[in-house]
């Protein structure tokens, strides 16, 4: 695996910014399309799509479809999402008495395989649609239909959990999980080898950047919700990691530098606050990389799903 450097990437950076953020992302597409011609081999019909926060869910997804797509088969996504029960009062709740949304019992487990039961046998079902503006199931439900080579891609935190696909067969369904996967480390020879941007790191500053410009998240409450985060994940994601087909690492090695300007920004907003210390050394961190202009991203990479298009 390669060692990433402040000072490769910053080398990188120097050289040719642009060409350096086109090359990181057709890497990751190549890794992705990859992955699909795999699926495509071995004749997956549903395809379950997990990983942590921040790690580019949507954006894999999408890219894997538009490749099964350009090898001549349909390709749809769904997300576990929809599946949300259809009232407060049956969900789990959390010690302190709040709303457990991240466990898998917060999902309607009978409806997951019902559905994905009949895309599997007659590819065609009715999905159940979610409204998350008053937290509650819709009446009606979305038809679904697929051909007979089609692909469908479920992307959601709990794709790894046997328990989504416990009655199904297994033949036909594959695995992925996508996360960073990579570290940033200070120099090629510390002794210490001790990352100066961990993954947790990498994916705080990408889902900080991602709140502000697309959910208008500031960067305390982003600080504030991310222990919880980390706790669903080590409940609901990560002791299924070894079930997954295929490992994917959302990893851009560009990332650092395109994340500087707005992550320095952001983390300097929490100055005076309990967070201080732990953004003091996330900025610390960034601050060491060489600044490239977001505007050199191409519409097709993946980190657009935090910074926005071009």
């Amino acid at each position: 695996m390669t060692k990433y450097t402040v000072e490769n990437i910053n080398q990188a950076a120097r050289h040719d910014p642009a060409g350096y953020v086109r090359q990181c992302s057709k890497n990751y597409i190549k890794t992705v399309e990859k992955a699909a011609a795999a699926l495509l081999s071995a004749n997956k019909k549903l395809i379950l799509l997990a990983g942590p926060s921040s790690s580019g869910k949507t954006t894999t997804a999408h890219i894997l479809a538009n490749t099964i797509e350009k090898n001549g088969c349909e390709a749809k996504t769904i997300s576990l999402d929809d599946f949300y029960l259809a009232g407060l009062e049956n969900y789990p709740r959390n010690s302190d008495g709040t709303y457990d949304f991240e466990s898998i019992d917060a999902l309607d487990m009978p409806l997951i395989g019902k559905c994905f039961g009949e895309i599997l046998e007659s590819r065609k079902t009715q999905l159940p649609v979610f409204d998350f503006g008053t937290h509650s199931r819709k009446s009606e439900t979305r038809p679904f239909e697929i051909s007979e080579n089609g692909v469908v891609i479920v992307e959601g935190i709990h794709g790894l959990n046997p328990a989504i696909v416990a009655d199904l067969p297994v033949s036909g369904i594959a695995k992925v999980y996508v996360s960073v996967s990579s570290r940033v480390f200070d120099n090629e020879h510390d002794e210490n080898d001790v990352a100066l941007l961990n993954k947790r790191g990498l994916r705080l500053i990408r889902r900080l950047v991602r709140d502000k410009n697309f959910r208008s998240t500031s960067a305390y409450d982003t600080f504030a919700i991310w222990g919880s985060v980390l706790y669903g994940e080590n409940k609901n994601i990560f002791p299924y990691r070894t079930n997954a087909d295929i490992k994917l690492d959302s990893f851009h090695p560009c990332e650092p530098c395109l994340f500087a300007p707005e992550a320095q920004k952001l983390l300097s907003e929490l100055e005076g606050t309990q967070f201080a210390e732990q953004a003091s050394v996330l900025k610390n961190a960034v601050n060491r990389f060489e600044v490239i202009d977001k505007n050199c991203l191409t519409e097709d990479s993946l980190l657009c799903e935090f910074l926005g298009r071009p």
